[in-house]
């Protein structure tokens, strides 16, 4: 998928210059991916690649992550929040649990990791996260928007709310249809994205950037998308390889700036 991808890509172009770690919720799985990209490219020995396990849904695994890379490597200079389910076949439950809570979770643990004034930090987002935004109802908008002031709390009573819209029940706000979003996918997205805008302001000593892989083909969406996962992973690293035409804050998409809501007109 992506995040093999993207492991390949700095691997590759940072060769004696760092230690690229890849996240797996399994070492099993991780050994295999290593030997998988030393298979695929002889000629590059992939050496500057370790793992660490991690399981973004489980507090423990974190701060074991967190408590490996410390004590290995000292610190972090790029933070890669990649982790991800469509929710089709998971649940709703499970598309909050990882693509929100996960990932803010993830963040909030590696961040005393981030060197300040010397780091990146990369949020897997998606332009639907912008189209679920700009079809929200404009109170809804409000709070999104006020990224300042949103915590996982605040996100939680939103989760539940948009529960009660998905099953048809008198909700605080309109949502999305679920068409719009592929369920709760969007809307989860729109979340995290919010909460990136959050902590590039909360801390401006880390670049902060989301970024929109776009329709590739991997697990995710079932090998269905127009992009090869190679050409996801490049628009993932796109704010990491191009410092000095992108600002933290930002929105990328197609390696152009985008912003972060849609009009429903607009798509």
């Amino acid at each position: 998928g992506i995040g093999y991808e993207t492991v390949r890509i700095l691997s590759e172009r940072f060769k004696n210059q760092a230690i690229v770690l890849l996240g797996t919720r399994s070492l099993e799985n991780g050994k295999t991916a290593i030997s998988n990209l030393k298979q695929s490219n002889p000629s590059f020995d992939y050496a500057n690649v370790g793992l660490v396990e991690i399981d973004v849904t489980k507090p423990d695994s974190i701060q074991a992550a967190v408590d490996f890379v410390k004590e290995t490597y000292g610190n972090v200079h790029l933070l890669i929040n990649n982790a991800g389910v469509a929710g089709q076949a998971e649940g709703a439950e499970a598309c909050f649990k990882v693509n929100v809570y996960g990932v803010s979770a993830t963040f909030t643990a590696f961040q005393p990791l981030l060197v300040p004034g010397d780091s990146s930090h990369i949020v897997v987002g998606t332009k639907v996260g912008a189209v679920a935004l700009g079809a929200m109802s404009p109170n809804l908008q409000d709070i999104f928007e006020n990224f300042t002031a949103l915590d996982v709390e605040i996100l939680k009573h939103l989760q539940q709310d948009w529960l009660l819209f998905a099953q048809q029940k008198p909700s605080l706000g309109t949502w999305p249809g679920l068409d719009k979003t592929y369920g709760a996918y969007g809307v989860t997205k729109a979340m995290v994205m919010a909460l990136a805008r959050k902590w590039a302001a909360e801390f401006p000593e880390i670049k902060t950037n989301v970024v929109c892989p776009g329709y590739c083909a991997t697990d995710l969406t079932n090998n269905g998308g127009l992009l090869s996962a190679a050409e996801g992973a490049e628009r993932v690293l796109y704010p990491v390889l191009n410092p000095e035409t992108t600002e933290t804050g930002k929105f990328y998409a197609e390696s152009t700036e985008h912003s972060f809501k849609v009009a429903q007109a607009d798509h």
